[in-house]
């Protein structure tokens, strides 16, 4: 009964050919993924990279925390990311974003901790992010990278590197696509 999250190679996947060869990807080609889990750069590069995936799972830690969806189209704002960050970079506060319906019945510290851990992954700028082997390290307990990382991007640089999300919503309602 212990559920697992897996299949966060999205990277590895896209980089390779039929015959297991790394390939070089054509920029050209269309990105490929499920909208609000993928990242920025490859939103705009169509580069999957190992940071992609580590975007997307900070996004899934956010759903599962949270038990908000990904995107929403019924909320002003659709993007759970945006709405999270919003929240934190103007009151620095993770509670609004705990899950309604555990009523208050959850480890404050563990969820706030991987609330931080979220907000590490979801960075725009993938350099900001941590690895895969340091998001498990953290996982297990070891809290030394949340702790240590004091670059964080302020909601005007989040707006500018997620310029294309942002874009894409607007011409979504706008034709009334939700």
């Amino acid at each position: 009964m212990n559920p697992r999250l897996g299949s966060f190679a999205l990277a590895e996947f896209l980089a390779r050919n039929e015959h297991g060869e790394h390939v070089v990807v054509d920029k050209k080609v269309c990105v490929r993924g499920i909208f609000g889990y993928l990242a920025p750069e490859y939103m705009e590069l169509g580069e999957a990279t190992p940071m992609a995936d580590v975007y997307s799972f900070g996004v899934v830690v956010l759903e599962v925390v949270s038990g908000q969806t990904a995107v929403d189209f019924r909320r002003p704002e659709v993007l759970l990311v945006k709405r999270f960050h919003e929240i934190v970079s103007r009151e620095g506060d993770y509670d609004r974003l705990i899950d309604t319906r555990l009523d208050g019945d959850y480890n404050r510290k563990e969820l706030t901790r991987l609330l931080k851990l979220a907000m590490a992954c979801t960075q725009s700028n993938p350099n900001l992010r941590p690895t895969m082997t340091t998001v498990v390290s953290i996982l297990d307990g070891h809290d030394k990278f949340l702790m240590d990382k004091g670059q964080k991007e302020n909601m005007d640089e989040w707006k500018e590197k997620n310029v294309l999300s942002l874009s894409l919503i607007r011409r979504i309602q706008a034709l009334g696509i939700q």
